[in-house]
């Protein structure tokens, strides 16, 4: 057989079809060779009725033949079927139709289970929309999100970035002799400049390794004969994790590997790149000689790498039939880097419209919680203080649609109620100015949906009219039926929200484990103004069609659904393009002949909130207050993570019962304190506290807490004598996070447990990710939590007193000695 073609079964390259022919016939192997559980393709063999077998490499196979038939005009085609279901058509040539696909949303759900439970029908879907039913916007998504990673490597070949070695070595990628000696060289160059620093360790080799770079088109072009197998590893690192669902942990360090293309530096040492057309993936190929061709366009050849991500933006917006997008920002609020920003926007933008037609709109976005990723980044105590000074300024650009709030959702947007004047005063001058929240996005803050419309209502100027406001995801509040739950609904009606859903990126992030009980049809149904977003497409392997098939098909919306939100979303897109001509004109007037940073420079004046922002609530640094408890978890012995009180919602507390004291003393009875440790939150609350109080064999316990606490916190881990792990987080629900960093990354484990919410159904998710393996037991009695143990059905085990923990246990250990 010789190889005939290929073709993909998703956005993101992981289902892949390849064709082989024979004389006249034409054979198929499906492979999923990022997917390394074999839960996508087992799954997915399963639901079409297929067999499946194995190859050289042991990586399972789906293979088969594909029919030819002929049509009235005698033409031959090869049609590729799923089930019952036509997914391409292949001419002779080679050329592929293709005709249906399946959703970032359903691999996902195959990936992530080894029982995966939708049918054919909410799979693979046909992969076209209604023309009058078509969603032309993206009213929801990230800058730095937006892009595909094909483009982003393209852009990286082209603009000859510089590539740090650290991701050379995390992604493994192939170099030749020649790279790896010119590498460890300049390596060796900066490494003199480290000598009389403080790292030690990791931490130095980390910091050489990010400062030491190899030019990207020198890495793809001097490298071919590697070039295909590094384009995949690289394209893997710019979107989330494959084998199962995410948590923001991981989103973040996606963001880490895309801002080496997003805000990419040029090296210094360039090469020809004449050698392009030797690429040997096509999309990588295509877009990167368009990038060449777009070199002897006046419009753009001397773009910036971000004007070209503008460009690259729109286009993929024109081929999906996205007309208008408004886009999250956090340069916008950033004193000198909003101003290069928009100068390149303006400089660029009337070329890329004339081109594509596409308006690209942006919303300046604050973090509602500093970032902790980046771990050199000192956020000053001020920063949205600096951020509101700058927005005054950048507000008045008539690029600038209105400002979000942005990052995880683990803290009361109450809190934040003092930057919302300032907010409101910007909109009182501006009626178009739109405010954005990300609320509702889990289920820890039930309350952050009705506090986010408080903070606009309740800082209003008397007369003020209710500024244009959006919540972004939306999916938990209080039930409908319950008089809060009412009220929310009155308060979205009566002020005119605009709700925005992102279903792919609910599922891969680990917020939504049950479409059954997605609130969508219920929001429409109460006639609520519903849009769509894709929350940074890319990252999650989706598209604006993808998006809209894949909430169309999962929700079971109707035709009335969809045009409710049609019309909606017409009504948005025709307000933000009349927001633009209008704002440009005014734009136009207050700059005259002056030069529009200086202008612009003129309005950022200083904004004094901080004695608000604390929520009434003073904290502590944890490390100074606890610092004669802090220990490291010792490794002599299996840390057994337990669940049931610091992980719930701010507002619910963890009810312990007798059949779950039953389990616990049956734990702490069975188990060696020579041989285990128990890791618990910081709240000592629920049964955690339990264990405190009735830790009679003396097992070492550790409290991982916040880096800031309350008084009352402190004075509590202290009488509890328990040893300490600071998180980097401040949030208390953002310290799952660390005990995936200390143990799930690093060691074996064991998850036991009772209760929590999304930051517990987190915590287990990076444990079932985890390189160290843990054993998951999960208390069947647990509501809250059993969405997501059956979303991970045969990872997470279930124990009640009919199937006693310690039974539980003995069965996890008679499996793991018949593997050894």
């Amino acid at each position: 057989m010789t190889y005939f073609t290929c073709l993909f079964l998703d956005t993101e390259k992981d289902i892949i079809v390849s064709l082989y022919k024979e004389l006249d016939k034409v054979f198929y192997v499906l492979s999923t060779p990022n997917h390394h559980t074999g839960n996508l393709i087992r799954n997915l063999a399963r639901i079409c009725d297929l067999p499946l077998s194995q190859n050289r490499e042991g990586m399972l196979e789906i293979r088969g033949e594909v029919p030819c038939y002929v049509d009235s005009y005698n033409n031959e085609s090869y049609i590729f079927r799923l089930g019952d279901v036509e997914i391409a058509n292949i001419d002779k040539d080679g050329n592929v139709l293709m005709k249906a696909a399946i959703p970032a949303i359903a691999k996902t759900l195959m990936s992530q289970t080894k029982d995966y439970q939708l049918g054919l029908p909410k799979t693979i879907f046909k992969t076209r929309v209604r023309k009058e039913y078509k969603f032309n916007s993206d009213l929801h998504t990230h800058m730095n999100g937006n892009l595909p990673g094909d483009i982003l490597i393209a852009l990286g070949i082209y603009h000859q970035i510089r590539y740090p070695l650290y991701y050379v070595k995390k992604l493994e990628l192939k170099l030749t002799e020649a790279q790896w000696d010119k590498l460890e060289r300049q390596r060796a160059k900066v490494a003199r400049q480290f000598v009389s620093s403080d790292l030690k360790g990791k931490y130095l080799d980390r910091r050489i390794n990010d400062n030491t770079f190899i030019n990207f088109a020198d890495l793809i072009l001097n490298n071919l004969d590697n070039a295909e197998m590094n384009i995949v590893k690289i394209r893997g690192s710019l979107a989330v994790i494959k084998d199962g669902q995410a948590v923001f942990t991981n989103l973040e360090k996606v963001y880490l590997y895309r801002y080496v293309f997003t805000k990419g530096a040029e090296s210094e040492d360039k090469i020809p790149l004449n050698t392009a057309y030797l690429i040997p993936d096509e999309d990588v190929k295509k877009a990167l000689m368009q990038m060449l061709r777009d070199r002897e366009n006046p419009d753009y050849c001397n773009n910036t790498i971000f004007q070209d991500k503008l460009l690259w933006i729109a286009r993929n917006y024109k081929r999906q039939g996205v007309c208008y997008a408004e886009i999250s920002d956090t340069t916008l609020v950033k004193k000198y880097e909003s101003l290069e920003m928009l100068k390149q926007v303006h400089a660029v933008m009337p070329s890329i419209y004339g081109e594509t037609g596409v308006m690209i709109r942006f919303l300046a976005a604050m973090r509602r919680i500093p970032l902790t990723i980046v771990k050199d980044a000192i956020t000053p105590a001020n920063y949205l203080e600096q951020n509101l000074e700058v927005l005054r300024a950048t507000a008045l650009d008539p690029y600038v649609a209105g400002c979000d709030f942005v990052g995880e959702e683990i803290n009361d947007i109450i809190t934040l109620k003092p930057v919302f004047k300032e907010l409101v005063k910007i909109a009182a001058a501006d009626p178009s100015f739109v405010i954005r929240v990300h609320a509702g996005e889990n289920d820890s803050l039930k309350d952050n949906i009705s506090h986010s419309i408080a903070c606009v209502k309740d800082c209003l100027a008397p007369g003020q009219a209710m500024p244009k406001m959006r919540l972004g995801h939306g999916l938990y509040t209080y039930s409908p039926r319950s008089k809060k739950g009412r009220e929310v609904l009155k308060q979205l009606k009566e002020n005119n929200i605009v709700l925005e859903f992102q279903l792919t990126s609910n599922v891969r992030l680990n917020n939504l484990n049950s479409l059954d009980k997605h609130p969508l049809k219920a929001y429409l149904k109460q006639g609520i103004r519903c849009v769509q977003g894709t929350d940074g497409a890319a990252l999650y392997g989706t598209d604006s069609v993808d998006e809209q098939l894949s909430l169309a098909k999962m929700l079971e919306l109707s035709e009335n659904d969809l045009r409710l939100m049609k019309e909606a979303e017409t009504g948005i897109i025709e307000e933000g393009q009349k927001a633009y001509s209008d704002k440009k004109a005014a734009f136009l007037s207050l700059v005259g002949k002056r030069d529009m940073e200086d202008v612009l420079l003129e309005k950022m004046k200083t904004v004094k909130i901080g004695k608000g922002l604390s929520g009434g609530v003073k904290r502590l640094d944890a490390n100074t207050e606890l610092k004669g408890q802090i220990k490291e978890i010792t490794w002599d012995r299996v840390p057994v993570v337990l669940l049931g009180g610091s992980f719930n919602t701010e507002k619910r507390a963890t009810r312990v019962t007798p059949e779950g004291e039953k389990q616990l003393d049956m734990l702490m009875k069975y188990l060696n304190p020579d041989e285990v440790c128990f890791v618990i939150g910081h709240k000592l609350s629920g049964y955690e506290k339990y264990l405190v109080e009735h830790n009679k064999k003396g097992f070492r316990i550790y409290a991982v807490v916040p880096a800031l606490i309350t008084k009352q916190e402190a004075v509590k881990l202290k009488e509890a004598g328990v040893y300490i792990r600071v998180s980097t987080e401040a949030e208390g629900m953002g310290i799952y996070k660390s005990f995936n960093y200390e143990i799930f990354e690093r060691r074996p484990s064991m998850v036991v447990a009772f209760d929590g919410n999304s930051a517990a159904a987190n915590l287990i998710q990076e444990a079932k990710n985890g390189k160290g393996q843990s054993a998951i037991l999960i208390f069947s009695k647990s509501k809250t939590l059993l969405q997501k143990a059956t979303s991970l059905h045969g990872y997470v085990y279930f124990f009640d007193g009919d199937a006693p923990i310690t039974q539980k246990i003995k069965e996890l250990s008679d499996k793991t000695l018949k593997k050894s």
